[in-house]
């Protein structure tokens, strides 16, 4: 812890001065050779605000243990924030600080231990100030988030407004603004004596992180950094494949597309040379249809003419068959000749035939 001794009017608040042969602090320091190359930016962003985020948390909850514990939990919460994909805002105390009250918002304070740790830091104030000190922090946590923010920054971390300005990102007559009012409405709830309104500067207090507490911190940051940096190189591999095989899926179904498909000005005629094409299958069909039935048939007939010929054959014979076969065809032959001889006579006497009938006619109707 940082021992701070009262200041005295006009004189900036000084350290107390460790005694004789009292153990020199360790040094707060780790090999970053043996980091990944990517979290040394943020290494530096931790180890230029981690005394502003321990002691802000502490005056926010008052319970170091408490402290110590979310200390952590802020700062990986922070590092997976800054390296998403959506983000694309800027590290600084301020977003640091909003993150811390965030987690805070749900996460019950516990038991405060002010009256162990924060109160005998102040030996420069009396039994009966240390006596009021004790209600400050009670007051504070009514006021609302960004007044105890200001109020944690000026009274009790001892940060100048142009220094807050900077943290928060505002300018320094709104900060001095901001801060008279969250004082004025601080002392409405609180009402220290008059004494402690004159001495609100010196209750300054701010714990330092021990240096275990710190390289769990480091080595924390490194992995979780490790860890999502890992991850987005999967994910831009699993995402640069799927790109691959998305076009080269497209590329084949278009060539397919291209190759068995006409174009989109021949659609209309692909559809009457597949119509006629069905019709001619059909006609097809009918023909080869006809085809067989006609085959049948003369297969059919085929079968009954041997049949009568192998009957007739049979009773009279091969012989008188085909001898009579010939007088058949010499008397049809014939009987064919009388009959065109007949025609063409009828024909040759048919007008001299017509008049007589019709003198024959005429003299009787004469005679009648």
């Amino acid at each position: 812890m940082t021992n701070l001794t009262p200041p005295t009017a006009g004189q900036p608040i000084v350290p107390v001065s460790p005694a004789k042969g009292a153990r020199a602090p360790q040094r707060k320091a780790i090999e970053l050779a043996m980091l990944k190359r990517g979290t040394k930016d943020f290494l530096e962003f931790v180890d230029a605000t981690k005394e502003v985020c321990y002691g802000y948390l502490y005056h926010r909850t008052g319970s170091l243990k408490l402290t110590q514990t979310l200390m952590k939990e802020i700062y990986l919460s922070v590092l997976s924030r800054s390296m998403s994909l959506w983000w694309f805002g800027a590290l600084s105390v301020k977003f640091l600080l909003e993150t811390a009250d965030h987690v805070l918002r749900d996460r019950p304070l516990g038991e405060a231990d002010l009256d162990r740790v924060y109160l005998p830091r102040l030996a420069w104030l009396s039994d009966s100030e240390r006596k009021t000190v004790s209600s400050l922090h009670d007051a504070l946590w009514t006021l609302p988030i960004p007044a105890q923010r200001l109020l944690i920054l000026s009274i009790l971390l001892g940060f100048p407004g142009e220094r807050i300005g900077q943290f928060l990102l505002e300018r320094p007559e709104t900060v001095s603004e901001e801060l008279k009012t969250a004082k004025d409405l601080l002392l409405s709830r609180w009402q220290p004596s008059v004494e402690i309104r004159e001495k609100l500067e010196s209750l300054v207090f701010a714990p330092a992180l021990d240096i275990h507490q710190e390289t769990d911190l480091r080595f924390s940051v490194v992995e979780k950094y490790n860890a999502i940096r890992f991850r987005r190189y999967q994910w831009v591999i699993i995402g640069g494949l799927f790109a691959v095989l998305s076009n080269v899926i497209v590329a084949s179904v278009l060539a397919f597309a291209v190759v068995t498909q006409p174009p989109t000005s021949l659609k209309g005629s692909r559809t009457e040379v597949a119509s006629l094409d069905a019709l001619l299958v059909k006609r097809e069909m009918e023909l080869a249809t006809t085809k067989r039935s006609i085959a049948a048939s003369f297969r059919e007939a085929q079968r009954i003419t041997a049949y009568d010929v192998t009957r007739n054959f049979t009773n009279i014979g091969l012989g008188s068959a085909l001898q009579a076969l010939k007088a058949e065809q010499a008397d049809e032959a014939q009987v064919d000749r009388v009959i065109k001889l007949l025609e063409r006579a009828r024909t040759a006497l048919k007008p001299y035939i017509d008049g007589t009938l019709y003198a024959a006619r005429a003299i009787l109707a004469a005679g009648g």
